[in-house]
C-alpha cells in the first residue's frame, strides 16, 4: 500500500498540520465560543419570554400573587403600595415613574439600598464599557494572535507586549473610577442611614431604644444594679432565664391542639358525608307535609380558596364564586335546615347520643384515632385524648411560668435586654465600655426586634459560643474546599469538546450535533453552577444558628460574608482555573515549556463561560422571580386541596421574606467577575451592565408590590457589599500582573503593581475612616438636628432630646466652671498680636503659623496674577467644580462628584416623610411582658378554628372543647360546603393579631 500521496503522512513531523485531531488541538482559530453563547442565549430568551407572557396575563387576575403589598390588610397603611392600573400596558408608565424612595418609605432601608446597589453595579459596568471598549476592543481585535469569534476581542489575541501600556492606562482610569464610586457610596450610605435611623418613625421604636448585652456576669444580672450602672434612663430590664422545659411543654401543647383541630375537622366532615348520604337514601315526605314555599333558603355554599379568589383585591375571602346579591361579604354561619325533607326522618332537635351529635351518623369506632407513644402505641380516641392532655398541660404551663417570673426555676442566662428612655440613651450605653474585665457585657447589639431573636443562641454561655463559632468557621472553610470538586467538574464541562479528544470514553461527544454540543458547553455548566450555589445560603444559615448569632438580621450578615467567599472561590477562581487548565492541558503535556504562553492565551477564554452565567443569573433567574411560579401554583391550585381553615389563613397571610444574605453576594460576585475581566475580556462588561439593570427592574417590581423585607439589617449589607466589590479590583490587578509576567511585559507589570499598592492603601484608609460610623450614631448629629428643627417642622428624634452640652459626662466635676480663678491678663506672644491665635507659644507653633500665612499669601498672589492675565472666569469655574454650592436640582455629574454637598445628612433627611405615625401607638399595654421574653413565656393557648356544618356537629364540638378540654374553639368564619369541602373567610380568623412595629 502506497502512502506517498496521503496528506496525513508525516503530519506529526516537520511542523505538519497533523490529522483532524491534532489540527483541532493546535489551531487556535478553531473556536466554538459563539455557538456556545447562542446555545445559551436562545433557550434563556425563550424561557424568559414565556415567563414574561405568563406574568403579563396573570398580573391583572391574581393580585394575591403579583401585588399582595397593595391588598394585604395585615400591612399598615404606610406600608401598602399604590396599586398599578389593571390594563395591559397602562401600568408600565406609573411603574417606570415610581421612584426608589417609595421603597425606602414603604418597605425598608435594606430594600432601597439593594436597588441602589444594582444600579451602582450597572453604572460601573456601563462606564467601564465607555472607557474600555473604545481603546481595548480595537487593540484586541487587531492583536495578530490568530484567535477568532469571541476570543478575538480578548487580551489573549494580543501578541505585542508593548500594547499592554494601553491596558495599564485604561485600568488606572477605570479602576480609579471604581474606587471613587465606592468612596462616594460609602458617604451616601452613612448620611442616609443616619437620616433614616434618627427619624422619629424609627428612633421611637422599642428596638431602637433597647440594647442586648451578652456575657453579663452573675453580679450584674440584677435590675437594680444595672440601673445604677446606666443611670435613670433605664426603663425596663429583661433578665432571661433558661426556659427549655417550658418550651417543650408549650410545643407539646401546640402540637396537641393542632392534632385536636385536625381530628375535629375530620369528624365534622365524616359526619356531614354520612348525614348527606342518609338524606339522599331516605324517602321524600308527601307534598301535603312539606312547608310553604316561602320557607327559609339554605345559606349559599362557598368554595375554597382558588386562583380567581386571589385576584380580588377588595376581600381576601376564600370563596371562588360571589355570594348572591344582598348577601354579606362574610357568609352567615350555616344552621340546621328547617326543611323537614332535609332531615330525612331525623328529629329536628337532635339528642346528645353518648355525648356526641356526630354519633347519630358515625359509630364510635369510626371516630378519628391515633396511637401515642406515651400510651405504648395503643389506639385511643384522638379528640378525647387530646382534650384531656390539653386540660393537663395548661395549668402545668401556667405554674412553670409563675416560677420563672419569680426566678425560682431555670438557670439565669448571660444575656440581658435593657430598654432606655430614648434612642440617645441607648446609643450612649451601646457605645460605652460597660465592664472593666475583658469579654464581660460584650458583645452588644442594638436594634434587635423581638420577633427576630434566635432564642437558642441566647441560651449559650460565652465558652460554648466561642467554641461553636470556631467550629463553624472550620466547617465552612472545609466546605469551600470540598465544594471545589463539583465546581471543578462543572468548569471542565466548558471545554468538553477538547477533553473528548483526549479521553477515549468521551469520543462519542464529538459525534453530537453542534447545537447539542453548544448547549453542553454553554448552557449546562452555567445552569449547573447556579443550582449548585443556590443551596449554599440555607446551609450557612444553619451554621449561623449553631454559631450563636442572636437575631435573623445578624444571621443574614453572617451568610453574606461567607456566601461571598463561596461565590468567589467556586464561581470565579475554581471555574476559571479549571476551564483554562482543561483547555490547555493536552498541549502543556506535549510541550511543558509553552505552559506560560498557553495559560496567558487560555485564561481570557474562560470569560466565555461567564457570559452564559450572567445570562442565566440575570435573564433566566430574573424572569423566574417575576413569574413566581410556586406562588402561582400555591394560591391557584394547591389551595384548592387544603381542608384546614388555619392552613388557608396561613397561606393567605404569609408573604415570602427577602433574605439579603443570599441576594447581595450573587450580584456582588457578578460585579467582581465583570471588573476582573474588564481589561481581559471587555465583552463581559456589556453583558453585566444590561443584566444588572434587568435584575434592578425585576427587583424593583417585587420589592414594591410582592416581597416582604421584614428582615431588617438597618442597611448594613450595603457597605459590606461595597467592600466585597474591592475584591474584584484586587483580582483584576493580580490577573493583569500575572498576564503581563507571562507575556514578559515588565514595565506594564510595574505600573499595575503600583496601582495594586494604591488600592490596598485606599482600602485600609477607607475602612479605618468609616468603620466607626457604620454601627454607631454620631453625637454631633444632635446639634445639627436641633438647628435644622428651627428651620423646618421636622420633629426631633430621640438623639436630640438631651441637650448637646449635657450629653457628655462632667469629667472634672459639676462645678468646674465656678472654681476657675482669674489669673489676670494673659501673656501675649508675638504670634497672637493679630488676635487670631491667643495662647500660641514655642517655636513649633510659630513655625506652623508662619507656614500657613506664607502659603495663604502665595495663593493670593498667584490668584491675583491669574486674574490679571484674564483667567479669572476659568478659576471661578474650576472653583465652582471643586467647591460647588448646594442647589435642589444639581447637575448629575456634580451630584455624583460631591456627595458631601448634595447628599448630606440634612438633604437626605428630606427623603423621610414627616407625617408617618408614631410606632409606639401600636404597642399593647402589657408589651413589657411580651417583647423581650421568649414566646413560651407569654404565648396564649391555641384557639381552634373548625368549619360549621348543617348537622350541628361543630357547635357541640366547640362546647365540648371548652367544657371538657378547657380549649377555646370557634366555628365562625368557616363552613362546610355541599360538596364536603371547607370554605373560610380569612379576615374572620380567630387568631388574627394586629402587627406591632417594635
Amino acid at each position: 500500500m502506497d502512502f506517498g500521496d496521503d496528506s496525513r503522512t508525516g503530519s506529526a513531523r516537520d511542523d505538519g498540520d497533523g490529522g483532524t485531531l491534532s489540527k483541532q488541538l493546535g489551531n487556535n482559530g478553531d473556536s466554538s465560543s459563539l455557538a456556545s453563547l447562542m446555545s445559551t442565549l436562545l433557550p434563556v430568551l425563550i424561557y424568559s419570554a414565556v415567563c414574561l407572557i405568563i406574568f403579563w396575563f396573570f398580573r391583572r387576575k391574581v393580585q394575591r400573587v403579583y401585588s399582595p403589598r397593595s391588598i394585604m390588610h395585615s400591612l399598615f397603611a404606610e406600608e401598602r403600595s399604590t396599586p398599578l392600573p389593571q390594563g395591559w400596558f397602562n401600568w408600565l408608565k406609573p411603574f417606570w415613574k415610581q421612584g426608589d424612595d417609595f421603597v425606602l418609605n414603604h418597605s425598608s432601608l435594606d430594600a432601597f439600598l439593594f436597588l441602589r446597589y444594582l444600579k451602582v453595579l450597572s453604572l460601573i459596568c456601563f462606564v467601564g464599557c465607555c472607557i474600555v471598549w473604545p481603546v481595548l476592543m480595537p487593540l484586541h481585535a487587531t492583536g495578530g494572535n490568530g484567535l477568532t469569534e469571541l476570543e478575538r476581542v480578548t487580551i489573549g489575541n494580543v501578541s505585542d507586549p508593548n500594547t499592554f501600556f494601553a491596558h495599564v492606562a485604561v485600568a488606572w482610569v477605570f479602576f480609579g473610577f471604581i474606587l471613587f464610586t465606592i468612596y462616594r457610596e460609602s458617604i451616601y450610605y452613612i448620611n442616609l442611614r443616619n437620616a433614616y435611623l434618627l427619624s422619629p418613625y424609627y428612633a421611637n421604636r422599642l428596638s431602637s431604644r433597647t440594647v442586648l448585652f451578652q456575657c453579663v456576669p452573675p453580679a450584674y444580672r440584677d435590675a437594680a444594679r444595672l440601673r445604677k450602672v446606666f443611670g435613670d434612663s433605664v426603663k425596663h430590664v429583661w433578665i432571661l432565664r433558661d426556659t427549655i422545659d417550658l418550651e417543650h411543654l408549650v410545643d407539646e401543647r401546640t402540637k396537641t391542639a393542632t392534632r385536636l383541630e385536625r381530628a375535629e375537622i375530620q369528624l365534622i366532615k365524616m359526619a356531614d358525608r354520612a348525614r348527606r348520604r342518609g338524606e339522599r337514601a331516605a324517602p321524600a315526605l308527601p307534598e301535603h307535609l312539606l312547608p310553604p314555599t316561602d320557607s327559609p333558603h339554605h345559606p349559599a355554599a362557598a368554595i375554597p380558596v382558588s386562583l380567581s379568589d386571589a385576584s380580588r383585591p377588595s376581600s381576601p375571602s376564600t370563596s371562588t364564586t360571589p355570594l348572591p346579591a344582598g348577601t354579606p361579604s362574610a357568609p352567615p354561619s350555616p344552621k340546621l335546615s328547617e326543611d323537614p325533607e332535609k332531615h330525612a326522618g331525623f328529629p329536628q332537635t337532635l339528642p346528645d347520643v353518648n355525648g356526641s351529635v356526630a354519633g347519630q351518623w358515625i359509630p364510635a369506632d369510626k371516630r378519628p384515632r391515633h396511637r401515642p407513644l406515651g400510651n405504648f402505641l395503643r389506639s385511643v380516641d384522638t379528640i378525647k385524648w387530646t382534650r384531656r392532655r390539653l386540660k393537663a398541660l395548661n395549668p402545668a404551663i401556667a405554674k412553670l411560668r409563675r416560677k420563672l417570673h419569680r426566678g425560682t426555676e431555670g438557670r439565669p442566662l448571660e444575656s440581658v435586654f435593657i430598654e432606655f428612655a430614648t434612642q440617645s440613651d441607648a446609643q450612649r450605653a451601646y457605645q460605652t465600655l460597660a465592664h472593666d474585665k475583658p469579654m464581660f457585657m460584650s458583645p452588644r447589639f442594638i436594634g434587635i426586634r423581638p420577633d427576630e431573636i434566635v432564642w437558642d443562641s441566647l441560651r449559650m454561655n460565652w465558652f460554648a459560643r466561642m467554641a461553636r463559632r470556631f467550629a463553624m468557621l472550620a466547617a465552612i472553610v472545609a466546605a469551600i474546599i470540598f465544594w471545589s470538586i463539583p465546581s471543578a467538574f462543572i468548569g471542565t464541562l466548558t471545554n468538553i469538546e477538547k477533553l473528548s479528544q483526549m479521553v477515549f470514553f468521551l469520543e462519542w461527544i464529538m459525534l453530537l450535533p453542534k447545537v447539542v454540543l453548544g448547549v453542553i458547553q454553554g448552557l449546562l455548566p452555567a445552569l449547573a453552577l447556579s443550582l449548585l450555589m443556590a443551596i449554599v445560603p440555607w446551609i450557612l444559615r444553619g451554621c449561623a444558628r449553631v454559631a450563636g448569632e442572636p437575631s435573623l438580621s445578624d444571621i443574614e450578615l453572617y451568610v453574606q460574608s461567607f456566601y461571598f467567599g463561596f461565590q468567589v472561590v467556586q464561581v470565579f477562581l475554581v471555574t476559571t482555573l479549571t476551564s483554562a487548565a482543561s483547555a490547555a492541558f493536552s498541549q502543556i503535556l506535549k510541550d511543558p515549556l509553552s505552559a506560560k504562553d498557553l495559560l496567558s492565551e487560555n485564561l481570557p477564554k474562560a470569560s466565555n463561560f461567564y457570559l452564559s452565567y450572567i445570562l442565566i443569573q440575570c435573564l433566566a433567574v430574573g424572569a423566574g422571580n417575576l413569574l413566581r411560579l410556586y406562588d402561582l401554583l400555591r394560591h391557584g391550585i394547591m389551595a384548592r386541596f387544603v381542608q384546614n381553615p388555619r392552613v388557608k389563613w396561613r397561606v393567605w397571610k404569609r408573604v415570602r421574606p427577602v433574605h439579603w444574605g443570599g441576594w447581595f453576594p450573587v450580584f456582588t460576585n457578578m460585579g467582581v467577575i465583570a471588573i476582573s475581566y474588564s481589561c481581559i475580556a471587555p465583552v463581559v462588561l456589556g453583558f453585566a451592565s444590561v443584566g444588572m439593570y434587568v435584575i434592578y427592574l425585576v427587583s424593583k417590581y417585587n420589592l414594591l408590590f410582592v416581597e416582604d423585607s421584614s428582615i431588617d439589617t438597618r442597611g448594613l449589607c450595603y457597605p459590606r457589599a461595597l467592600k466585597h466589590l474591592l475584591f474584584g479590583l484586587y483580582l483584576s490587578e493580580i490577573c493583569l500582573v500575572g498576564l503581563f509576567v507571562l507575556r514578559s511585559a515588565f514595565y506594564p507589570m510595574i505600573f499595575m503593581i503600583i496601582f495594586l499598592i494604591f488600592t490596598a492603601l485606599f482600602h485600609y484608609s477607607l475602612s479605618e475612616a468609616l468603620a466607626p460610623l457604620l454601627a454607631n450614631l454620631p453625637r454631633t448629629l444632635a446639634l445639627e438636628i436641633e438647628e435644622l428643627s428651627r428651620t423646618d417642622d421636622f420633629p426631633s428624634p430621640g438623639l436630640s432630646d438631651v441637650g448637646v452640652a449635657d450629653s457628655s459626662p462632667h469629667i472634672f466635676g459639676q462645678d468646674g466652671d465656678e472654681d476657675e480663678e482669674d489669673d489676670g491678663p494673659e501673656h501675649v506672644t508675638l504670634g497672637n498680636r493679630g488676635g487670631s491665635n491667643p495662647g500660641l507659644e514655642g517655636s513649633a507653633s510659630l513655625g506652623r503659623t508662619f507656614a500657613k500665612v506664607s502659603w495663604n499669601a502665595y495663593v493670593k498672589a498667584v490668584t491675583a496674577q491669574l486674574h490679571k492675565i484674564g483667567l479669572g472666569p476659568v478659576l471661578e469655574r474650576i472653583d465652582a467644580i471643586i467647591r460647588p454650592e448646594y442647589s435642589p436640582n444639581p447637575n448629575p455629574v456634580m451630584r455624583f462628584l460631591h456627595p458631601s454637598t448634595f447628599d448630606s445628612f440634612a438633604h437626605l433627611r428630606e427623603l423621610i416623610p414627616k407625617d408617618l405615625p408614631d410606632p409606639t401607638s401600636t404597642y399593647p399595654e402589657d408589651y413589657v411582658f411580651k417583647t423581650y421574653y421568649p414566646p413560651e413565656m407569654w404565648e396564649p393557648a391555641p384557639k381552634l378554628w373548625i368549619p360549621k356544618d348543617e348537622g350541628g356537629v361543630s357547635a357541640q364540638e366547640v362546647e365540648h372543647c371548652a367544657r371538657y378540654g378547657k380549649v377555646e374553639a370557634t366555628d365562625e368564619g368557616a363552613w362546610l360546603q355541599e360538596d364536603g369541602k371547607v370554605g373560610c373567610e380569612v379576615e374572620q380568623a380567630p387568631f388574627w393579631e394586629e402587627r406591632v412595629l417594635y
